[in-house]
């Protein structure tokens, strides 16, 4: 959902909606105060030209400022750990997706194969916004979505409380020789840079996906679907 206008946009902070995008117009003066409060509520800006803001608005009335609502809203991260860890359960941590769209489908999977949720840094990851609900058919409405400043402390609480972290990232050990447990992380990071080294020293064990064709990687939400089904199954096996 866009709002744009000042009025409409202070009244959207107000009511504590979580903002994924702000945007405010280059080179036009914005007072002081107005900077001040949004710093002391945490909402980041970037500065856009007035074309880009009549584009996302649709409108040339923006005054100057358009905001990003999600459609969705964030629980808090705690939350989002007690509920993986009392069900036994698993969620994902997406490091670096910016595709709403891959964003989306990974959610479809999470919530198709019984997941908890979608853990997502505040910074570098895509919006979730009405694409990213378009593409997960709805299911972005039942899981449990959140936001952190700091993915790897949150990380390295949830591994001390005994849930399990697996990274999939090329070089790794092939996935299905791996003992994948529950409760259980699965991190994925963007195609072109993969996943943070801090977040692989953590990690259980970094697994690869086996491909035999040409093309040298898959689309992270195609590798999503493969890692979520594989650590159901490895769940169903053991209780046969």
């Amino acid at each position: 959902m866009v709002v744009y206008g000042k009025n409409a946009v202070l009244e959207a902070l107000k009511s504590g909606r979580p903002i994924e995008k702000l945007y405010l117009q280059y080179g036009k003066f914005f007072e002081p105060e107005f900077l001040k409060f949004l710093k002391e509520a945490g909402v980041s800006f970037q500065w856009a030209k007035r074309t880009q803001l009549k584009k996302l608005s649709g409108t040339e009335k923006h005054q100057g400022i358009v905001a990003v609502i999600s459609p969705v809203d964030y629980v808090d991260p705690d939350r989002l750990l007690r509920e993986v860890l009392k069900r036994k359960s698993f969620f994902l941590f997406l490091d670096g997706i910016t595709e709403p769209r891959n964003l989306g489908t990974i959610a479809r999977s999470v919530e198709a194969f019984g997941g908890v949720g979608l853990l997502l840094p505040k910074k570098g990851s895509a919006p979730v916004n009405e694409v990213a609900v378009k593409s997960s058919a709805g299911a972005l409405f039942h899981i449990l979505v959140s936001r952190t400043e700091n993915p790897f402390s949150l990380l390295l609480r949830f591994k001390k409380s005994g849930g399990k972290i697996f990274s999939v990232e090329t070089g790794g050990k092939d996935i299905r020789d791996v003992r994948l447990l529950m409760p259980a992380c699965l991190i994925l990071g963007s195609e072109g840079r993969g996943i943070c080294s801090e977040y692989l020293e953590i990690s259980d064990s970094v697994v690869t996906i086996p491909t035999v064709g040409r093309t040298p990687s898959l689309n992270v939400s195609v590798s999503a679907g493969i890692a979520i089904w594989e650590l159901v199954k490895s769940s169903l096996s053991r209780l046969d």
